[in-house]
């Protein structure tokens, strides 16, 4: 049985994200490698929907990593996934051929719905959903996906154009945020999301699981602090809720240079963690939810599980028709 290697990027707004798998018909995917590149693809053009100069730089030496990556692991294809900051810039597709031609890598720029998809295809081989629905959040830089569904079936998505490079840069707040910063971004999701809060309250929604991110985020810093993972699976981990609050006071009091030594946090989530735990507690607060989950499983890997459904219902068309 032939064993096929695959490296899958996901060219978010703030980061750019490389997996490399390897897989063969019938069997579980193994992944190889996981990198993350701090580009800001987003920072200092996204309200203004363009990619600078000094983004595209950052990109390319990104893909120069990751192109030595792929090839060191002998994967075979590659794929890329462009996301917000690249689909709403008037320069976007001029970006993409300039990569593709560069780097020899298939990139589709994404709508916001089938962004949603893949997370929840990466979040459903993550987390152990039943027959209750959930709710999933992706934060991302230039947009949030939200996804309600359970094991079978989504029942309802959306992508916001909230991400949190997006609203950092519409607010410019102080370093630390002052309450009046905090009060104005508040304010402002609750005039974005009131369609959110019916679904959510439609469906009976009491749980949020985080795909990825800053959530990953949340998750180091726990277990930095001697956090114990209460035997879940390695992909899927509960942030209690007090827990939540008690990191999200931490993160509202604190200042740039503070954060950059916190024990567990990324480093390309310094500056967006504040606004993206204002989001968060937001949803947590509106909502009502019960419970939290951190996926790490997202939009990547929902790509990954994707392809491979893809190309054994492919193969399996392929011998049915010789039959």
């Amino acid at each position: 049985m032939q064993t096929k290697r695959i490296s899958v990027i996901d060219l978010g707004t703030n980061t750019f994200n490389l997996l490399v798998a390897e897989w063969s018909e019938g069997k579980h995917p193994n992944i190889l490698h996981r990198s993350k590149y701090p580009t800001k693809i987003g920072k200092g053009g996204i309200n203004q929907n363009k990619i600078t100069d000094e983004a595209i730089q950052r990109a390319k030496n990104a893909f120069d990593e990751m192109n030595c990556i792929s090839e060191e692991y002998n994967a075979s294809e590659k794929i890329a996934f462009a996301t917000s900051a690249i689909r709403s810039a008037a320069n976007g597709e001029e970006f993409v051929r300039l990569i593709e031609e560069n780097y020899q890598v298939n990139i589709e720029i994404i709508s916001g719905e089938r962004e949603a998809d893949l997370i929840y295809t990466g979040t459903k081989n993550a987390v152990e959903l039943n027959h209750e629905a959930v709710a999933i959040l992706d934060i991302g830089g230039g947009s949030n996906e939200i996804i309600i569904a359970n094991n079978e079936k989504v029942f309802w998505k959306k992508s916001y154009p909230l991400g949190m490079t997006r609203l950092l840069e519409m607010f410019a707040p102080s370093d630390p945020m002052t309450k009046g910063d905090i009060t104005k971004v508040d304010e402002y999701l609750k005039e974005q999301l009131p369609d959110l809060f019916e679904a959510l309250d439609l469906h009976n929604v009491k749980t949020l699981i985080g795909s990825s991110g800053s959530f990953d985020t949340f998750k180091q810093i726990l277990l930095a602090d001697g956090y114990q993972t209460n035997g879940l699976p390695e992909s899927q981990f509960e942030i209690k809720l007090k827990d939540f609050f008690r990191l999200h006071q931490i993160f509202l009091n604190s200042s740039l240079e503070e954060r950059k030594t916190m024990k567990g946090m990324d480093p390309a989530r310094v500056e967006l963690m504040v606004v993206a735990s204002i989001f968060i507690n937001h949803l947590v607060k509106e909502a009502g939810f019960s419970k939290l989950y951190q996926s790490s499983y997202a939009l990547k890997e929902g790509a990954l599980f994707e392809h491979i459904e893809k190309n054994t219902n492919k193969t399996a068309t392929a011998v049915e028709s010789k039959k």
